[in-house]
């Protein structure tokens, strides 16, 4: 089976094309580098290898449709991803995300793939403090000067076109709701995932940096679970037409996050948590939230998902990865 992975050198698109690789796929990637890391899928790229990088942009129309044609999955990563980004650049948020979206299911239409994976997120939900949330449940949103939530708006507008795309011209696509995805590969920077960053600080003998008053709570999902439950949408038809949630359903407070990390990475004494208020580091366009919980039932029901990987486990996994790969930390900016 031939397969594209958009976003295939980022860090959940290169997981899973390590998974298709397993499977006896043929995959192609469509990647811009700009977040995406050679080195991710670098065990790939050899003469006789199952994987061809194309680095390029998703917005390529005349590109993108001829790479859709002869595939017959397509796994949709590509985004702007990361909070600060959100804030830094809004525009760049929507443009890649929505128009880089249409590009993909319009060829995706024009040439009937057989199934379309959207990686969606759990930011498509925004302020609603409700827990556990479903896949039904309202989107909560910020005042538009909150440049934080184009990211959440952006996202939904892609939930729109897929299942308009559905309805109208019977495309075949599952979307996924990711919820506070971490693991090895992940970026570090001061744009990538907390527990990222708090690895790379923990490790680098740096204080950690808790933004708020470290109440806020999410449920941190382990990467191979991700990657498993991608997987899955692909096959199941039962799937097909779906908003399902993917995601750990153990909620785990930022500062004993930080805490865990700290013990961990044995550094206990070496460094300690500071906290930080939002606005120091996002700017005045930000706004937070206390709380986000998934409901899985749809997704353990459809596709028989759990998140297996507990948090301690995930968290000495990925830590060892950085070990064993130090030079990533070179992106810390924190």
């Amino acid at each position: 089976m031939k397969v594209l992975v958009t976003g295939g050198a980022g860090f959940i698109g290169s997981h899973l094309v390590d998974r298709l690789v397993d499977a006896s796929c043929q995959v192609i990637v469509l990647d811009n580098l700009s977040t995406g890391k050679l080195e991710n899928i670098a065990h790939h790229l050899t003469p006789n290898g199952k994987v061809r990088l194309v680095k390029a942009d998703i917005r390529n129309v005349e590109l993108v449709n001829q790479l859709v044609k002869d595939c017959q999955v397509v796994f949709h990563e590509a985004a702007v991803v990361g909070v600060k980004r959100y804030v830094e650049n809004p525009i760049d948020v929507i443009e890649v995300n929505v128009l880089g979206t249409h590009n993909i299911l319009e060829a995706a239409r024009k040439h009937d793939v057989e199934r379309l994976i959207l990686a969606s997120t759990s930011e498509v939900y925004g302020k609603n403090i409700k827990a556990p949330l479903s896949e039904g449940d309202d989107r909560v949103l910020g005042p538009t000067y909150i440049d934080r939530w184009c990211y959440s708006t952006s996202k939904a507008l892609d939930e729109h076109l897929v299942i308009g795309y559905h309805r109208r011209y019977g495309l075949k696509p599952v979307i996924l709701r990711y919820f506070n995805v971490y693991g090895p590969r992940q970026e570090c920077s001061a744009y990538g995932g907390v527990v990222s960053r708090f690895i790379a600080q923990a490790l680098t003998g740096r204080d950690l940096t808790v933004f708020g008053d470290g109440k806020q709570t999410r449920c941190f999902t382990y990467i191979e679970d991700i990657v498993e439950g991608t997987i899955r949408a692909a096959e199941v038809d039962e799937a097909i037409g779906k908003i399902l949630n993917l995601g750990s359903t153990n909620e785990t407070k930022i500062i004993d996050l930080a805490h865990l990390v700290i013990k961990l990475a044995g550094v206990e004494g070496k460094v300690k948590p500071i906290y930080i208020p939002y606005e120091k580091f996002y700017g005045r366009w930000y706004e937070d939230l206390p709380r986000r919980v998934p409901d899985v039932s749809e997704a353990s029901k459809i596709l028989g998902f759990s998140s297996k990987t507990n948090l301690v486990e995930g968290l000495r996994e990925t830590i060892e990865w950085y070990k064993r790969n130090f030079n990533r930390l070179s992106e810390i900016t924190l």
